[in-house]
């Protein structure tokens, strides 16, 4: 039962819905195959390698977000194959679209506490939250793991992302060394800004807004998007009232503090 003044009601209509849910997943699948089909162009030598550091550091935080907030409108029975699999690869071992969304609903259900799937990346410096930001593909896979255990599914897929990874190393050549060079500076960098960067000042930990100069907000939004830009500097809203659109947290931030959110 929904009582009047309730959230669902009053902030329903900045929601995320199903145009959302299917723009996200095209541009996550999207992101992916334009790195790989870039990837394969410079492993063919149709485009030059270096040119992956071009492209790549736009792709992967596009793709970050886009799961991101996909994780907010579909569980795991509600996207397709490919999205349930996640092969846009950083690393040899790595997690698919069921673990990670139960870690990122575990991190906003205990969001800086001992149950915080993520609580690593809050911790310590932010030296120490540099290196498990850069570290965290690797890291998820073996805190899964621990927490977890590893069940047939995973294993399968597990298996299957291996063998893209292996491929991709194997067929890439020296493009794939500028691919996962390009890949792993931009996911640090996302991974660091997103979780140390907006959930800490200092010793305290909890989830802030991020403050840039104007044209540094235009540029960043050429580059990357509105939704990236917007899920990044609103995170504190978005932690409020995880069910509203990245485009729309920006509108809300008066009606969500208001509310005590």
């Amino acid at each position: 039962m929904e009582f009047p003044d309730s959230p669902a009601r009053r902030f329903a209509h900045a929601y995320g819905g199903e145009a959302d849910a299917r723009v996200l997943t095209l541009e996550a699948h999207l992101c992916n195959a334009l790195a790989y089909i870039h990837l394969a162009a410079a492993a063919l030598d149709a485009v030059p390698a270096w040119t992956l550091a071009l492209s790549i550091p736009i792709l992967v935080p596009r793709w970050m977000i886009a799961v991101h907030e996909l994780f907010h409108l579909r569980s795991e029975r509600e996207v397709d194959p490919v999205m349930r699999l996640l092969p846009f690869l950083f690393t040899p071992l790595s997690l698919g679209y069921r673990e990670l969304l139960t870690d990122h609903r575990g991190h906003h259900l205990h969001m800086a506490r001992s149950a915080d799937p993520e609580l690593y990346q809050l911790r310590g410096s932010p030296l120490q939250g540099l290196v498990n930001a850069f570290t965290a593909p690797e890291q998820m896979w073996f805190r899964w793991r621990s927490r977890h255990g590893i069940d047939n599914r995973l294993m399968a897929e597990t298996g299957l992302r291996l063998v893209l990874f292996m491929g991709l190393a194997a067929g890439g050549g020296i493009a794939f060394v500028w691919y996962l060079a390009s890949a792993r500076m931009a996911f640090g960098l996302s991974y660091f800004i997103f979780f140390y960067a907006l959930h800490r000042r200092g010793e305290e930990y909890g989830v802030y807004p991020l403050a840039l100069p104007a044209w540094v907000v235009k540029v960043v939004t050429l580059l990357l998007g509105p939704v990236v830009v917007q899920a990044t500097l609103h995170h504190d809203v978005h932690h409020a009232q995880p069910r509203i659109a990245a485009r729309h947290l920006a509108g809300m931030r008066a009606a969500v503090s208001a509310n005590g959110d």
